[in-house]
């Protein structure tokens, strides 16, 4: 029973399935891997990949304990001594470790740690990985931020298959909500001089990256660009830009930038990547949106200055980003906004020419789509820290009569 739109529900349940298609297995041992989607008889790219699993939230609030033990082959055969956590797990898991870095799945496997917390309360969790997950973040920090100023630079290899170079809020807000979340575990074990050398570098990292990047619209990156000469955004408006502020929504973390800007830029965000009708757009990669459906661009260069050889996927369309800025968008009060991007999503998968249940990226089912639950999250206010026993609801939607589904790690049920 709730109020919500037929069509949010609609992309909220429906993703749901993955969880239970050939994309996602279940071991006898209690081992639970997913790759990132399938195909008629193989899966696409293994297994648990860190940086495409940074946008689901779907299986992390229903089945939580699926999750958790995702996050303790993370902490445990897939973390190197050094720090660096392997992006892929690989199985068996007697078998070497191979897969190196993602740096956004190295910041979101953190983030993911914190999330499990929250939802189930088990401080003695993060007591037990303690020492791993200050191993994760000093990796960062060592190798990406050794002058601790609190934003991230060098190679930055991450989700669109390429590596960034330079400065960007992609990264480097994720690099900022992590400092938060760590910053927040450590004062709950006692660690209070790791909590403040986390609350340090953040401080620095929260004025860097806005005086670095803020163009007055939105964030931008800045590069070599006479050394760097493809696979780079530069001046455009990446859809994905804002990433770390959407955790530290999901996570009830605050602004991790300044609040005018965060909104002003999702709000350009929809403004110069948001399609309503892709008929004249120039499909130069995979084509998942068509002429007469609407979609959110990867990217866009709305003051030209586009790269020679931009950012891979930069005109595609993926349902996982959709609904990271949707919810973003709602998050912001821009309600409206957030749920044409749903209704978009929901007109192109209606069953006419595509399957409700199966959004398509790299392989079927695939598992970002999973993102689609922040919507709820978005929608209901949700905040919840089973630590320190306390829930919260601001309903952005009917305000006044709304009624919603809501679960947490131990339990779940109905806000009226």
């Amino acid at each position: 029973s709730t109020t919500l739109p037929y069509y949010v529900l609609n992309r909220i349940s429906s993703q749901i399935s993955t969880i239970r298609c050939p994309t996602c297995m279940w071991f006898e041992d209690g081992t639970f891997a997913g790759f990132e989607g399938c195909a008629l008889n193989v899966g696409c790219c293994p297994m648990n990949c860190t940086h495409v699993w940074n946008y689901e939230q779907t299986m992390a609030f229903l089945f939580p304990s699926l999750e958790k033990d995702m996050r303790i082959k993370d902490l445990s055969i897939q973390l190197m001594d050094d720090g660096l956590i392997h992006h892929r797990l690989v199985i068996p898991l007697n078998m070497p470790r191979a897969s190196g870095l993602a740096i956004d799945g190295q910041l979101g496997t953190i983030l993911k740690i914190y999330r499990e917390f929250l939802n189930t309360g088990d401080i003695k969790f993060i007591e037990k990985y303690w020492d791993s997950i200050k191993k994760a973040l000093n990796y960062v920090i060592e190798n990406f931020d050794p002058t601790m100023r609190g934003i991230i630079s060098g190679k930055q290899p991450n989700t669109y298959d390429c590596s960034l170079y330079g400065y960007n809020s992609f990264i480097s807000s994720l690099y900022l909500v992590v400092l938060r979340a760590v910053e927040k575990m450590a004062s709950y074990i006692g660690d209070r001089e790791y909590a403040e050398k986390c609350r340090e570098i953040h401080g620095k990292g929260f004025r860097e990256l806005d005086n670095l990047l803020w163009n007055g619209e939105y964030y931008i990156q800045i590069y070599d660009e006479k050394n760097i000469d493809k696979h780079q955004y530069g001046k455009g408006c990446l859809s994905d830009q804002l990433l770390g502020q959407w955790w530290a929504h999901i996570l009830g973390l605050g602004y991790i930038l300044p609040k005018r800007h965060v909104e002003r830029a999702v709000k350009s965000i929809y403004q110069y990547n948001w399609r309503e009708d892709l008929s004249n757009h120039n499909h130069s990669q995979r084509a998942y949106a068509i002429s007469g459906e609407s979609g959110l661009l990867n990217c866009s260069w709305p003051h030209g200055d586009r790269p020679k050889k931009p950012i891979l996927y930069c005109d595609e369309v993926w349902t996982g980003i959709e609904y990271e800025v949707a919810s973003l968008l709602i998050y912001e009060g821009y309600v409206n906004e957030g749920l044409n991007i749903v209704k978009g999503v929901f007109r192109r998968y209606d069953g006419r020419i595509r399957n409700p249940w199966n959004e398509i990226e790299c392989g079927d089912h695939y598992v970002r789509g999973m993102s689609s639950w922040s919507i709820l999250l978005a929608l209901e206010g949700y905040t919840y820290n089973g630590y320190e026993g306390v829930i919260g609801f601001n309903p952005k939607i009917k305000c006044n009569d709304f009624k919603g589904f809501f679960s947490t790690g131990t339990g779940w049920g109905l806000f009226i």
